[in-house]
């Protein structure tokens, strides 16, 4: 029996609208073997999903995704198999989270200098006091009627280039990788088809030898991607990795849990690369 694993997924502690314990029921449902946690510079979701996954005989691989810069993009890089309950980890990632929500107040005076009102209650109030992010503010922005869609959103106010885009924190992909490696995790480079360049997804790599594999399969538009990212993995001799990046029911349509995975090959490689957990 082949397995299904889906490494990037999302829960309500940080913009994802699945609870904890029921993204693993889902798993289970789905027909998932391994799923990672992968909230947005959090891992408060974990030891419900790891006590969870134990229950439901779904293996649950401690993760996170780490925002960082570099030449003014946004770059996100995947943890696997971190050392969670670090309090080291606990320290660092708490300064991250109060750097997110004075995020949440620049993106607003943003948002304001162009017409669009929004307070910064409004959006921590879709973030219900986890990590918060732009997804929550294109929640705010789509509950007040401002935006029609989370799409229209992020392409009219929040994405990369837009007049409310503001950083998650100067971090640079090389520290979110080192953070992750110092705590005993394995650094992967999250969706690089969304950057849309391959000469940069070149440079960050060359700029950032502590990431150590690529995820490969993801939602992309175009399938040929895939074979693309795949080329510049084995090029570089970088694990491979893959997921839904699953947020919730707004997803349904092109990012249903399971709906990317990563195939079993790439993950018994990565696989022996992990910590016991």
């Amino acid at each position: 029996m082949a397995l299904n694993v889906d490494l990037h997924t999302h829960t309500t502690c940080s913009d994802g609208h699945t609870p904890p314990r029921d993204l693993i029921r889902l798993a289970k449902r789905t027909g998932l073997h391994v799923i990672a946690v992968t909230d947005h510079d959090s891992v408060e979701a974990l030891p419900e999903c790891l006590d969870e996954g134990r229950a439901q005989g779904v293996r649950v691989v401690p993760g996170i995704e780490v925002s960082s810069r570099f030449e003014g993009h946004d770059v996100h890089v995947l943890g696997f198999g971190l050392d969670h309950a670090s309090p080291s980890l606990q320290k660092r990632l708490a300064e991250l989270h109060e750097g997110r929500r004075a995020r949440v107040g620049k993106i607003c005076e943003k948002l304001g200098a162009i017409g669009v009102a929004l307070e910064p209650a409004e959006v921590l109030r879709e973030a219900g006091g986890k990590s918060v992010g732009r997804r929550h503010v294109a929640r705010a922005l789509l509950k007040k009627g401002l935006v029609r869609t989370l799409n229209e959103a992020f392409d009219k106010y929040l994405g990369q280039n837009s007049p409310a885009n503001v950083p998650a924190n100067e971090m640079t992909p090389t520290d979110a990788a080192r953070l992750i490696l110092d705590h005993g995790g394995i650094p992967s480079f999250a969706h690089p088809g969304f950057l849309d360049d391959d000469l940069l997804v070149e440079r960050i790599l060359d700029s950032s030898p502590l990431i150590r594999a690529l995820e490969v399969f993801h939602r992309y538009m175009s399938a040929t991607k895939h074979l693309r990212y795949l080329d510049i993995a084995r090029r570089r001799n970088l694990r491979v990795t893959g997921g839904s990046d699953y947020h919730g029911d707004e997803h349904r349509k092109n990012g249903a849990l399971g709906s990317f995975r990563t195939p079993p090959l790439f993950w018994k490689e990565l696989e022996k690369s992990l910590r016991p957990v």
